[in-house]
């Protein structure tokens, strides 16, 4: 139970951070003149903390020894990714009054930034796993 709060916990802090970023550079490319009104701020908001969850919570598949690799990252990727568009769509990161082009270029920036994501934080567990099995070496060695 911890871990999963730890884990949902997680991907709510990384989302928002990222959505504030993301909110600071709009607002300096548009001369801080993005306006709110009709509660979009909050709707932003909160359809920030389901992707936060929506994307940390399926990445507990990455504990299973039954499944292989590239089928648990298509389960968690692929559930983060849907959840993202059906918030998107509701919440407006993906402009549907700019045409099509403009929402597939939304959609485009997004699955990039969510595989950087998962590439920064699948690099980092590696080299955390090589650090732990060479301690673990280093440990056994020396009991010999």
């Amino acid at each position: 139970m911890k871990t999963l709060i730890k884990v949902i916990l997680q991907g709510i802090c990384i989302a928002c951070i990222i959505f504030v970023t993301l909110g600071v550079v709009f607002d300096l490319i548009t001369g801080g003149s993005a306006f709110f009104e009709q509660w979009t701020f909050t709707r932003q908001a909160v359809g920030t903390i389901i992707v936060g969850i929506g994307f940390s919570l399926p990445s507990i598949v990455y504990a299973s020894d039954k499944l292989p690799y590239a089928l648990k990252v298509i389960i968690h990727m692929g559930i983060g990714c849907a959840i993202y568009l059906i918030v998107g769509l509701n919440v407006g990161w993906i402009p549907l009054a700019f045409g099509w082009k403009t929402c597939l270029f939304s959609i485009f920036i997004e699955l990039l930034l969510a595989f950087l994501l998962w590439l920064g934080f699948s690099f980092h567990y590696k080299k955390l796993a090589k650090e732990m099995n060479k301690k673990i070496r280093q440990k056994e060695a020396g009991k010999m």
